[in-house]
């Protein structure tokens, strides 16, 4: 075949495979977000909806902690969904979202063939190396994490579009590292720093993956200065793309509280509004070092160590097994009496983009079990996993009918076992909540008190603005014998108002509800009660309930 049809072969192909992949997909990700229902998950309902309201409405201190301790998150990364729910149908919200992170399968896609698609010249095997990149990259968008995020707001699936770009671009130009000056480098690094660094400053635990890209250009075949140097670089991008996303919100926790990680990290701070205490959720973080060994099997067979609700995924304890097999199959390559044959002479820029690849996700991975160990966090795994398994059988089998074979048994193992989690759904209907607020005499001189833990901030753009909302009783305040400084603070503003004063909690919730009353010198009014089903809870067996408060008569 002449070299002029191959190539006219490969950018029909080329043009054929960016049509499907940016025009095609990522559609398809916005219908299937339909088909699986509205989202009505416990963030939802606690701060995605809230939070970018009370940001934009000035309220940040005019109500007190309604979403708890979720009420100190950067309220930036969920300004576009707050616009959205307002603007937008409830399913064309969940079609506008499941489209938006569909976008992250021509990212991998683009990733893949970085690493995949042949130096040779021959039509046939690049479009099966297209073929290959497609599927790899369609398993990636098909896990238990994505698809359960599809149409939600918990970010993981968007944020990763900065991050898989990050990478991407760092990878685009691995060829370049060799080929020019260190100094021209840096521009692509730099950017690649800033995009990794504005996922991190909009969502804290993204800045794992900054960790794991900035320290993988150790592990490039580059003189150390150079590669010291575009480390780096590459951290003052992140910190720059820090700044950018998260600096406002940063300073204002500084400015507020003392502490910009505010209420995390406070036994380093000190902060006198919280407890002294680093305030993580440690429960998913492996204790022993037998648990972090053997924690990439949690993801298919021990879930509820790394999530509160169930899912199943195999393609992470696979590739873990696979890696581990890569080791031993190496070893015993360098230490053979008689060495097996050496694989086939491999681009330098692909076998440079696969070792930062690796070190990359290796360390980003060691971050994460160290820090979090939630499996939401971990949905880029997920999605690089299957391009992983590709990439280990391709160097370990050298026939490509057996590589093929193994490959089509693995995937169609992972995808069959395959069950997403699930964070709750709730069928479509007109309004997004469907909640039907009671009406308030007097907005403007009213406060309702919300008890217990369950999320109810979402209704608070549904009421009057006037009204202010106080949260006396959370995960992060409640009347004790060691009251934090918002405790002290809401119990001054109570003692002050005037006016009419409502409790809102859920059914179960009420034997609490009467004890935080107590300690404040209030009960619930016989008679008064009013019940809130909204459609969003419509799952739910325990409705909200809204009393009129009195003040209990001086003994």
């Amino acid at each position: 075949m002449s070299v002029y049809s191959v190539n006219d072969a490969s950018q029909t192909s080329q043009k054929w495979l960016a049509f499907s992949a940016w025009l095609i997909v990522p559609p398809l990700f916005g219908l299937a977000a339909v088909l699986l229902g509205q989202d009505a998950n416990w963030d939802l309902r606690n701060y995605h909806y809230y939070n970018p309201y009370a940001f934009l409405n000035h309220r940040m201190d005019f109500d007190i902690l309604p979403s708890q301790v979720a009420n100190f998150y950067n309220p930036l990364l969920y300004v576009p969904f707050y616009y959205v729910v307002k603007l937008l149908p409830p399913k064309g919200v969940g079609f506008f979202l499941g489209w938006i992170q569909g976008m992250n399968f021509p990212l991998i896609l683009a990733i893949a063939r970085q690493l995949i698609l042949p130096a040779d010249n021959t039509a046939t095997s690049f479009r099966m190396k297209e073929l290959i990149c497609f599927g790899v990259s369609l398993v990636g968008m098909s896990g238990a994490g994505n698809i359960s995020e599809l149409g939600t707001v918990f970010s993981d699936n968007l944020l990763s579009l900065l991050i898989l770009l990050s990478l991407l671009l760092i990878l685009s130009n691995m060829k370049r590292f060799w080929g020019i000056s260190l100094k021209n480098r840096m521009v692509a690094v730099i950017i690649a720093g800033f995009l990794a660094g504005t996922a991190a400053g909009l969502k804290q635990p993204a800045a794992i993956f900054s960790v794991g890209l900035c320290a993988a250009f150790f592990f490039l075949e580059l003189p150390f200065i150079h590669r010291f140097w575009m480390s780096f670089v590459f951290g003052i991008g992140v910190l720059v793309g820090i700044a950018a996303s998260g600096g406002y919100w940063l300073y204002k926790m500084w400015e507020q509280f003392r502490n910009p990680f505010f209420p995390y990290f406070n036994l380093l701070f000190q902060s006198p509004m919280a407890t002294i205490g680093d305030y993580r959720d440690a429960r998913f973080i492996p204790v022993t070092p037998g648990g972090a060994l053997i924690s990439p099997f949690f993801f298919g067979f021990a879930p509820y160590k790394l999530s509160e609700v169930f899912f199943q995924d195999l393609r992470i304890p696979l590739l873990y097994v696979m890696l581990l097999a890569a080791g031993v199959h190496r070893l015993a390559h360098l230490f053979s009496v008689h060495p097996m044959a050496e694989s086939p002479p491999c681009d330098p820029a692909r076998t440079s983009g696969m070792r930062f690849l690796l070190a990359a996700g290796i360390i980003s991975y060691l971050a994460w079990m160290r820090l979090f160990g939630i499996f939401r966090y971990a949905l880029i795994f997920e999605m690089l996993a299957p391009l992983g398994i590709w990439m280990i059988l391709d160097r370990m089998i050298t026939k490509s009918r057996t590589k093929l074979a193994t490959a089509g048994v693995i995937f169609a193992l992972i995808l069959g076992t395959l069950v997403p989690a699930d964070w709750g759904r709730v069928p479509w209907v007109e309004d997004y909540f469907g909640a039907d607020i009671p009406a308030i005499a007097r907005p403007e001189d009213t406060i309702i008190l919300m008890t217990g833990t369950s999320p109810t901030s979402y209704l608070i753009p549904l009421f009057p603005k006037e009204v202010r909302f106080i949260r006396i009783q959370s995960y992060f305040t409640g009347p004790s014998s060691h009251p934090n400084g918002f405790d002290l603070r809401m119990r001054g503003i109570v003692a002050g108002h005037t006016g009419p004063l409502y409790v809102l909690y859920r059914s179960y919730e009420k034997a609490s509800t009467i004890l935080a009353l107590q300690a404040y010198g209030l009960k619930q009014q016989k008679g008064s009660r009013r019940v809130l089903q909204p459609h969003i809870e419509s799952e739910m067996p325990f409705p909200l309930y809204l009393y009129s408060v009195s003040r209990n008569d001086p003994a």
